[in-house]
């Protein structure tokens, strides 16, 4: 099974705790009830807070919740560019600013950081521009940088 956009089950709200993730969202909670989810692989990958107002620096600033196998990794993703029409291809430029605040991967998945970076881009490019809401293009795909000094 491969990532699929989808109405996160109201059962798996629960199971993954998304209400109480959602009051400790750093830039400002959601209440978004999607996700991106391979349950084969057991990884989700979830908005949970844009940046508000019309500062395009503000704006463009999102959280995500990585949920990796049994770890819960928060990220601060910026979007940089993104372009498409319904029907035409689609892209998006991302910034990986941070991992879980400034302290990086947990010790134990260090090891794992391609498979993980390998697997946000790959969740990002199913995402597309919005989950559920996004247009339908006749394909899609994200460029990931990584911020200097982001730890991983």
């Amino acid at each position: 099974m491969a990532f699929v956009n989808e109405f996160t089950p109201s059962e798996h709200v629960e199971k993954y705790r998304l209400a109480e993730i959602d009051r400790r969202s750093i830039v400002g909670g959601t209440s978004s009830r999607q996700w991106t989810i391979d349950r084969e692989r057991n990884i989700y990958l979830r908005n949970v807070a844009r940046g508000g107002g019309g500062d395009p620096d503000i704006r463009n600033q999102t959280e995500w919740t990585l949920y990796w196998q049994g770890d819960l990794l928060v990220l601060r993703l910026d979007l940089l560019e993104g372009r498409g029409e319904h029907g035409e291809p689609g892209w998006s430029h991302w910034r990986l600013v941070w991992v879980c605040g400034t302290s990086g991967l947990p010790a134990h998945l260090k090891s794992q950081r391609t498979q993980i970076l390998d697997t946000l881009k790959e969740a990002l490019t199913v995402y597309q521009a919005a989950g559920v809401y996004s247009g339908v293009y006749a394909s899609y795909s994200v460029t990931l940088d990584i911020a200097e000094g982001c730890a991983l």
